[in-house]
């Protein structure tokens, strides 16, 4: 991969000026770890700076109030009341709790997908293996050609001895919207729990976590809702909920005031933590619906659209296959590099496609092996309304020397 001097260094959009990004790279892996718009932060501080003139009167008695203004926020956003959700760190530590608190027996099978988010499946192995169940793999197929692909490939795996179910709602390495309802719904007929991870889900897509109706949801607000890392969810269903506990128990637990609100406020207090981005996720709600006209739907539309745009371009320069239909996209996309080989660990790896794009290109889009029983090297954009058009033909004319 060798720099063309008649490479034109491309621009972000406009709306660029809202977001601290280095204009000297050109960052498409918005779904690795967010953007916070630099309103938010400011937000942020200034609930810190609360926090530290009066730390008593801060943390005792406005907080729970500030939490919960917050968390009403966030379920009128994903579909969801208020009472049935708790804010945690990340999806993964969501996920850890809820599988903390779950019984297994010996025998028993939770059944997860090859397209699952790293960190879940490894929280599900352990959980799983200390209590004597069995991990089971469902393949799914990549390239896939549609929804049903995956519903069977899951249904397929299913058994008797199935006692939990953890699916993805948009898949992490490879960008796949997976057909969520019909797939809950189709356990819930067999009697069988769902864990969704949705931790890619909520600004991607419209959510309505009580119309899925799955036992037990994650999700981040630190991607698309764009709010300050360190706030994500996990929402369980009423029926669900006297399993589950956070992981550290507190002075909550015996706390009688607003029944209404005991489970939830379990996790409200856990011990003295930095909630900053917890109370930031209705500001960032409400700051990204106020980036166009028409909202939310506006926004989610066009970066939809910014995403099938970018993946054609770079498709068409590349030589490279589309491996999903456009209604299994939504603002990632991935593509596949071929044959490689699997490292060691794939936690903070770097590839030396990756590497030579940041170092020679200055560009941040992840290249990652996935799959280790048959490992293939992935590309994967990210589309946020920060970027233009210009940077994924930029990346594309990047990688046609390569590939």
């Amino acid at each position: 991969m060798r720099q063309n001097s008649a490479m034109k260094f491309p621009s972000y959009s406009p709306l660029k000026k809202y977001w601290s990004l280095d204009d000297e790279m050109v960052f498409l892996t918005h779904g690795t770890f967010g953007a916070c718009p630099i309103p938010i932060l400011q937000k942020q501080d200034d609930y810190r700076k609360q926090m530290e003139a009066r730390p008593v009167n801060f943390m005792l008695r406005d907080l729970e109030e500030m939490i919960w203004i917050s968390k009403e926020a966030l379920g009128n956003f994903v579909g969801a009341n208020a009472e049935d959700l708790a804010f945690v760190p990340n999806a993964t530590i969501g996920a850890s709790t809820i599988l903390n608190s779950l019984q297994f027996d010996s025998g028993d099978e939770l059944l997860t997908t090859n397209q699952g988010y790293g960190a879940c499946i490894n929280a599900l192995k352990w959980y799983g293996e200390k209590r004597g169940a069995k991990i089971v793999i469902a393949e799914l197929p990549f390239p896939v050609s549609s929804f049903e692909q995956v519903l069977q490939a899951i249904l397929m795996k299913v058994s008797s001895r199935t006692k939990l179910v953890m699916i993805d709602y948009i898949t992490s390495p490879t960008g796949i919207l997976f057909p969520v309802k019909k797939i809950t719904d189709a356990l819930s007929e067999k009697g069988i729990d769902c864990l969704v991870d949705g931790a890619h889900s909520p600004g991607q897509v419209p959510l309505n976590i009580d119309e899925l109706g799955a036992a037990y949801f994650i999700g981040n607000c630190h991607k698309w809702i764009c709010s300050p890392k360190g706030s994500g969810f996990l929402h369980v269903r009423k029926d669900k909920q006297h399993l589950i506990r956070p992981i550290s128990v507190s002075h909550i637990y015996d706390n009688k005031r607003n029944p209404e609100r005991l489970w939830s406020n379990n996790f409200f207090w856990t011990g003295t933590t930095d909630c900053s981005a917890y109370l930031c996720v209705k500001d960032a709600i409400e700051f990204m619906g106020k980036l166009f006209p028409g909202g939310w739907s506006e926004l989610m539309q066009r970066n939809r659209e910014l995403c099938l745009s970018a993946r054609k371009i770079i498709a068409d320069k590349t030589g490279l296959s589309l491996p999903a239909p456009e209604d299994m996209i939504v603002n990632m996309a991935a593509f596949d590099l071929g044959e490689t080989e699997f490292p060691e660990s794939n936690f903070n790896y770097i590839s030396p496609i990756w590497h030579r794009l940041r170092t020679e290109f200055r560009i941040e889009v992840p290249v990652l092996p996935w799959n280790r029983n048959n490992p293939r090297l992935l590309l994967r954009i990210s589309a946020q309304c920060y970027n233009s058009i210009e940077q994924y033909e930029y990346l594309a004319s990047a990688l046609k020397g390569e590939i």
